[in-house]
């Protein structure tokens, strides 16, 4: 299958029966490959990032103290 260009950057879900997917373009698929990297080499950011994502939603500021 080939995508015109305008769709090219875009992600498109795909749901199954029993499971869903995901179809990235190899550039978008690329970058986030790299974001990924960049980030787990920060000293710290993995157990931030696993710490965020066990934090119940309710438990979150709602201002950003940055």
């Amino acid at each position: 299958m080939k995508l015109n260009s305008s769709y090219s950057s875009r992600s498109i879900a795909i749901a199954g029966q029993t499971s869903n997917a995901v179809l990235l373009s190899e550039a978008h698929s690329v970058s986030v490959a790299r974001e990924t990297l960049y980030l787990l080499s920060v000293l710290g950011m993995r157990e931030s990032i696993r710490e965020g994502m066990a934090m119940p939603i309710e438990d979150c500021d709602r201002q950003l103290q940055w």
